[in-house]
């Protein structure tokens, strides 16, 4: 994992939260400042995935093991509370289960914004829990020239 964003605490914070939530997928955001992770805050949010798909089958086809939707209370409460510290959001993360720790189809549409990334500037971390245990991370972070979420570490 590129050092200079994460702290070991902040990856075991993210780490712990996706073998807790297993077999669903975790989410949540880091707050911070940027080239500062001495300022990082994971913030983790709940998948409500299950409950959108209940309410809303065709919009939402999958699962929580296979997809999230972050809490918008528990995003709204983490904007208050950066807005409040300073801080903005330096990334996101979220988990894999039984699946490698690779930047998805899903993961794309979900951080673009239109033809945009949404936080052009925040970093990707996916998860990859295998059998309830952690077994890899990525980070991504924008590529404005390929267009895409490049890897950008391997966590190891």
């Amino acid at each position: 994992m590129e050092n200079s964003r994460l702290r070991p605490e902040d990856l075991e914070a993210m780490d712990r939260q996706a073998e807790e939530e297993f077999p669903h997928e975790c989410c949540g955001l880091v707050l911070g400042k940027p080239g500062d992770p001495s300022k990082n805050e994971v913030r983790p949010c709940r998948n409500i995935q299950e409950e959108m798909r209940q309410r809303d089958p065709e919009a939402f086809q999958r699962g929580a093991d296979t997809g999230y939707f972050m809490d918008p209370k528990d995003l709204h409460e983490a904007f208050k509370e950066a807005a409040k510290k300073g801080l903005e959001v330096v990334g996101f993360y979220h988990s894999h289960p039984d699946h490698g720790a690779y930047w998805s189809e899903e993961d794309h549409k979900a951080a673009m914004w239109g033809d945009e990334p949404s936080y052009p500037d925040a970093f990707q971390v996916v998860i990859s829990v295998m059998r309830g245990k952690v077994a890899q991370r990525t980070l991504f972070l924008w590529n404005p020239e390929a267009r895409r979420f490049t890897p950008g570490g391997t966590g190891e």
